[in-house]
C-alpha cells in the first residue's frame, strides 16, 4: 500500500498518520472513521489501535459486504458502507465508536448472550433470525443471516468479534406471504358455498400470521343494499355491526369502499375501537387496510375486506400488494362458489339418472366419495346382501365382508385410492342366506369435469359358480396327472395312449379355462359398456351446449383484438372436442356406437393416408405402404377406418421410439374357423388391413391384456389404454376381427379383417354435387328437446344459418304447435324424452302431417335401440352448424308421404 503524503491537505479530514494507513479508501465510513472525534471512544484514536485492530478494520473498510466490528468486552461498533443501511435512520452516525449495548439495548437480550461466547473462542451462526431493531423510529420485525467470529492478537488473546451479516427481512416476509397466498388458494380451490369458502379463507389469515393482525370481512346480500359481516379473526365481536347499510357511513368506511370500488387506510383505531390485538407483536395495531372485493367479470364489488396492518411492519408497496392478493383471492372463491351453485342441479339430475341406470343393471354396483367412504349402492347389491342402503352406507357393508379377506380388502382398496387408479381384487361377500359367494370386484377413480378426483365406481360380479367349476377342472387335471403316473408305473405298454388322453383332456380344461376368461371379460365389457352408453346421453347433451356456444362465440368476436380471448375459446373447443372423441372411443370399445357401413377401397384410403402417417411419425420414422392390387372392396363405416390405422401408428410409433419401419398393406384373406375369440367367428372372405412396426414387441403377459380396456403399458398420460379395444370393438361390431402376432424385441404386427362387401351390400350413395347445390336454403324448423341449454344452442346455430327456429320443451307442446296455423317444414326432435318419447311423437306427428320430414337428434349410445332408425334421419350430439344445416337441407329434399315406419324404411 502507497503511503499517504503528509503534505497533503483535505477540507475536514486531516492528513493521515502512517499508523492510520488502514482507513486509507473504505468509501465513506472511511472517511468519517478519520474525521471522527475519538476521545470519548473506549477504544482511543485509531494510532493507537492493536495491530488485530487494524487489520479486521481495513478488511472491513474495503468490502462491499455488510461488516460490523465489535471490539473490547464493551463491543465497540466499527462497520463498513454496505452496513449502513442496517442501522436505519435513527442509529448511524451514533453508532460508530459507541457501546454495543448503548446502540442496540432492544435486542442486546438476544446477541448478548451469543457476543458473551466470543470470549470463550466460540464461533456463532444464525440463520433468519428475528431482531426487532428501533431504527426508524419503531419497534421493527427484522430477519438476520449473521456469524459472530472472534478477533485475535498475535499472541492469540481474543479482542473483539467480526461480523457478516445478511439482512433476510425482505426473503422472509415473501416467503411467508406467499405461504399464507398458498394456503388461501388450497383451501379456496374446492368449490362449496360462498360463507363456508370466506371463512376458511379467515381461518387461514388468523392461523399465527403477524402480516395481518385482523381480518373482517362484509359481503353484500342479495337485495344489494346491506353489507353483512361473514366472519372475522382476530377482533372481538362488539368491534364491529353485524350489517351496515350501503349508502351510510361505518367506522371501517366498508360501505364506502365498497361504493367507489376504492381502498381506504384507516388510521389511530384505538380512537375508534379502543385497543385492538397486535398479533404477534406486543403492540396494539392503529393501522388497517379496508380493500374491495372485487365481482369478477364486472367493475363492480360484490363486498369489502378489513384487514389490520402488522404495528412493526410499515405499509410499502410489497405489502400493500400482497394484501391485494388476499383481497384477489376472496373474490375468486366467491366468484366459484356461485358459478358452482348455478351448476348444482344439473349435476344432482346427472347423477340421479346415472342411479336409474346403475339400478336397472344386472351387476351390482358401489360408489364412494373422495375420503374412500361408500355413498351408495344400487339394487342389485342390496337385494344380494338383504340390507338397506342405510345399513350399507359408511362402513356398514363390511359387515358382510368374510373375516379372513377383510385385511387383504383394505389394503387393495387403500392402495388404489391413494394412487388413484383402477384396481380388481377377489373376495368372499355373505348374501342375504347366509352362504359366503366368491365376487369379482372392480373399481376405477372417478373424476368431475373440472378434473377433481370425486372417488370411486366399483362393480362386483358373483363368480361363485365358475370358481366352483375351475375348482372341479383343477381336480379333474390332478386326477388325470397322479392316474397317468400310476399306469406309467403298471401298464408301460399303454403309456403313449395314456399320454394321448391325457393331452387331450389338458386341451378341453384349457379350453374351457379360456371360455370362462372370454365370459368374464364379456361380462366386464358388457357392464362397462351399459355404464358408458347410460352417461353418453348426458355428457353429449352437455357437449352440445358447451361447442354450440363456443362457435358462437367464436364467430361473433372473430374480429376481437383481444388474441387471449380467442385463445381461450379455442381452447375450450378443443377440450369439448376432446370430450366428444373420448365419449366415441369408450362407446367403440364396448361397441355401442352406431356404425354406417359402405362399400369403401382400403388401398385408396391408406394411399391418401401417408401424409397424415407422415406427420403423425414425425421424420425419423421410415413408412412403408404394401397395397395389394385388385384388394376386394370392405364393407365397413369409413369414418373409423382412419382412426382404426392411426390408433395402430400411435401404438407402434410408442413402441419404436427412436426411430424405426412403420408398414401399413392391404391384401385378400380367406378365413376358417377362428382360433381365438377376438379374430372374425364367420368363415369366409375379409378384406385385411395389416400394420407392423420394428418396435419393442410384447411380452405374453402383456399380449393376454392387449384388448382389455384401460389397459396400457405407457406410463401417465401417455395413453389412456382405448387404442387397441376400440379398434377390437369397431372389428367385432364390423363383423370383422383382428389378430396380433408379436415377437420381444422384434416388433408386432397387427392384422385388422373386414367383411368383404357385395355389390348389394351397401345400396346408400352420398348425394350429388347438384342435388346438395339444390338443398333448400330456409325453412321453419320446430326444435323439439327437454333440454333448454340444446334447444336455445340448437335454434342459436339455426337462426344463424338463415332458418327459422319454433322452440318446444315436450312432445305435448310440440302437438300443440303443429296443430296451429304455423306452418313447419322439418321436425327435429330430441329421440330421448322423458313423457312421450321422439320415436312416439315422431310417429303421432306424421299421423297428423304425413309430409313432414323427422330429424332425430340423440345423444343416445345404444346402437340396438337406433338400429330401426336410418341415419338419413339421424343427427348426433354433439353436432356443429353445418352438420345440422345438411342435415335440414336433405330432409327437406327427401320429403315421403306416409307413416312414420314408411318413412323410416325408405333409403
Amino acid at each position: 500500500m502507497t503511503e499517504p503524503r503528509s503534505d497533503i491537505k483535505t477540507v475536514g479530514i486531516r492528513p493521515l498518520e502512517p499508523s492510520c494507513a488502514f482507513l486509507a479508501g473504505g468509501g465513506e465510513m472511511g472517511a468519517l472513521m478519520r474525521t471522527h472525534d475519538w476521545s470519548g471512544s473506549p477504544i482511543g484514536p485509531p494510532e493507537q489501535w492493536p495491530d488485530a485492530l487494524k487489520m479486521a478494520v481495513s478488511i472491513c473498510l474495503n468490502s462491499r459486504f455488510p461488516m460490523l466490528l465489535g471490539w473490547g468486552p464493551e463491543f465497540v461498533m466499527l462497520y463498513n458502507d454496505a452496513y449502513r443501511p442496517i442501522l436505519g435512520t435513527t442509529k448511524h452516525p451514533a453508532s460508530l465508536g459507541s457501546r454495543g449495548r448503548d446502540i442496540m439495548p432492544e435486542i442486546w437480550t438476544i446477541i448478548g448472550p451469543q457476543l458473551a461466547s466470543i470470549w470463550r473462542g466460540e464461533a456463532t451462526w444464525s440463520h433468519d433470525l428475528l431482531l426487532p431493531l428501533n431504527r426508524n423510529n419503531y419497534i421493527e420485525e427484522a430477519y438476520f443471516t449473521y456469524s459472530y467470529s472472534p478477533i485475535k492478537h498475535a499472541d492469540g488473546r481474543i479482542g473483539g468479534v467480526f461480523t457478516a451479516v445478511t439482512e433476510t427481512t425482505d426473503r422472509v416476509l415473501s416467503e411467508r406471504r406467499l405461504r399464507i397466498l398458498r394456503e388461501l388458494a388450497s383451501c379456496t380451490a374446492e368449490v362449496r358455498g360462498v360463507e363456508s369458502a370466506c371463512q376458511d379463507a379467515i381461518h387461514v389469515l388468523g392461523a399465527y400470521n403477524p402480516d395481518i393482525p385482523f381480518a373482517l370481512l362484509y359481503l353484500l346480500d342479495e337485495a344489494g343494499d346491506r353489507l353483512r359481516a361473514i366472519d372475522s379473526t382476530g377482533l372481538p365481536y362488539d368491534a364491529y355491526a353485524a350489517e351496515v347499510a350501503l349508502q351510510g357511513d361505518d367506522p371501517w368506511s366498508v360501505s364506502r369502499v365498497v361504493r367507489t370500488g376504492e381502498p381506504v387506510l384507516l388510521h389511530d383505531l384505538s380512537a375508534s375501537f379502543g385497543v385492538l390485538p397486535g398479533g404477534t407483536a406486543p403492540e396494539p395495531t392503529s393501522r388497517a387496510l379496508v380493500l374491495p372485493v372485487a365481482r369478477l367479470g364486472t367493475a363492480a364489488s360484490t363486498g369489502a375486506l378489513v384487514l389490520g396492518i402488522n404495528p412493526r411492519r410499515a405499509l410499502d408497496d410489497d405489502y400493500r400488494g400482497f394484501f391485494e392478493l388476499v383481497a384477489g383471492h376472496f373474490a375468486t372463491a366467491i366468484s366459484n362458489a356461485r358459478a358452482y351453485s348455478k351448476s348444482i342441479d344439473a349435476l344432482r339430475l346427472s347423477e340421479a339418472r346415472f342411479r336409474d341406470f346403475a339400478d336397472s343393471a344386472p351387476v351390482m354396483i358401489w360408489v364412494s366419495d373422495a375420503n374412500a367412504v361408500c355413498s351408495w349402492f344400487n339394487r342389485a347389491w342390496l337385494a344380494f346382501t338383504g340390507r338397506t342402503l342405510e345399513q350399507e352406507l359408511g362402513q356398514g357393508w363390511t359387515d358382510n365382508v368374510h373375516p379372513e379377506d377383510w385385511e387383504r380388502w383394505q389394503k387393495t382398496y387403500r392402495s388404489a385410492f391413494e394412487q388413484r387408479e383402477p384396481f380388481r381384487m377377489g373376495c368372499r361377500l355373505r348374501r342375504h342366506d347366509g352362504e359366503w359367494r366368491h365376487l369379482d370386484n372392480t373399481g376405477v377413480p372417478h373424476y368431475a369435469e373440472d378434473g377433481a378426483f370425486i372417488g370411486y365406481i366399483g362393480s362386483c360380479t358373483d363368480v361363485t359358480d365358475v370358481r366352483r367349476w375351475e375348482a372341479a377342472l383343477r381336480r379333474s387335471r390332478e386326477e388325470a396327472l397322479r392316474l397317468n403316473e400310476t399306469l406309467e408305473q403298471r401298464v408301460e405298454e399303454r403309456t403313449k395312449d395314456l399320454a394321448a388322453a391325457n393331452r387331450q383332456l389338458l386341451a378341453e380344461i384349457e379350453e374351457r379355462e379360456k371360455v370362462a376368461s372370454e365370459l368374464r371379460q364379456m361380462q366386464r365389457l358388457d357392464a362397462i359398456g351399459q355404464l358408458t352408453s347410460g352417461v353418453a346421453h348426458d355428457f353429449n347433451n352437455l357437449l352440445t351446449v358447451i361447442l354450440g356456444n363456443v362457435s358462437y362465440l367464436e364467430k361473433t368476436w372473430a374480429q376481437s383484438d383481444d388474441a387471449k380471448l380467442l385463445r381461450r375459446l379455442s381452447h375450450t373447443r378443443q377440450a369439448a372436442e376432446r370430450g366428444a372423441k373420448l365419449i366415441a372411443q369408450l362407446l367403440a370399445f364396448s361397441r355401442r356406437q352406431r356404425l354406417e357401413p359402405r362399400t369403401v377401397n382400403l388401398n385408396d384410403t391408406v394411399g391418401k393416408m401417408r401424409d397424415l402417417l407422415q406427420s403423425t411419425m414425425g421424420g425419423s420414422f421410415e413408412i412403408e405402404t404394401i397395397l395389394t392390387p385388385g384388394v376386394w372392396p370392405a364393407l365397413v363405416d369409413p369414418t373409423q377406418i382412419e382412426l382404426v390405422v392411426l390408433n395402430l401408428a400411435i401404438n407402434a410409433r410408442d413402441a419404436m421410439q427412436l426411430g424405426g419401419r412403420l408398414t401399413v398393406a392391404t391384401a385378400n384373406a380367406s378365413l376358417g374357423e377362428p382360433l381365438r375369440s377376438e379374430e372374425p367367428q364367420k368363415p369366409g372372405d375379409y378384406v385385411m388391413l395389416t400394420v407392423s412396426d420394428t418396435g419393442s414387441g410384447m411380452t405374453e403377459e402383456v399380449l393376454a391384456k392387449a384388448f382389455e380396456p384401460f389397459f396400457t403399458t405407457k406410463r401417465v398420460g401417455k395413453g389412456s389404454g382405448l387404442g387397441l379395444s376400440q379398434v377390437l370393438g369397431f372389428a367385432k361390431q364390423s363383423e370383422g376381427g383382428v389378430q396380433i402376432e408379436t415377437k420381444l424385441g422384434e416388433g408386432t404386427t397387427v392384422r385388422v379383417y373386414f367383411p368383404r362387401s357385395t355389390p348389394s351390400s351397401d345400396d346408400r350413395r352420398p348425394l350429388s354435387a347438384e342435388a346438395l347445390a339444390a338443398l333448400p336454403r330456409s325453412a321453419v324448423v320446430l326444435i323439439v328437446d327437454d333440454d333448454e341449454h340444446v334447444r336455445h344452442v340448437t335454434a342459436t346455430m339455426l337462426e344463424a344459418i338463415g332458418h327459422t327456429a319454433i322452440e318446444a320443451g315436450s312432445g305435448g307442446a310440440a302437438l300443440e304447435i303443429l296443430a296451429g296455423k304455423q306452418k313447419i317444414d322439418v321436425a327435429l326432435i330430441d329421440f330421448a324424452m322423458p313423457g312421450m318419447s321422439g320415436v312416439d311423437l315422431a310417429r303421432e306427428a306424421r299421423l297428423r302431417l304425413p309430409a313432414l320430414p323427422i330429424v332425430f337428434i340423440t345423444g343416445y349410445a345404444d346402437s340396438t335401440v337406433l338400429a330401426s332408425i336410418r341415419h338419413e334421419h339421424i343427427l348426433r350430439k354433439p353436432f356443429l352448424e353445418h352438420d345440422l344445416d345438411l342435415k335440414i337441407r336433405a330432409a327437406l329434399l327427401h320429403k315421403h308421404v306416409g307413416t312414420l315406419d314408411e318413412l323410416m324404411s325408405l333409403g
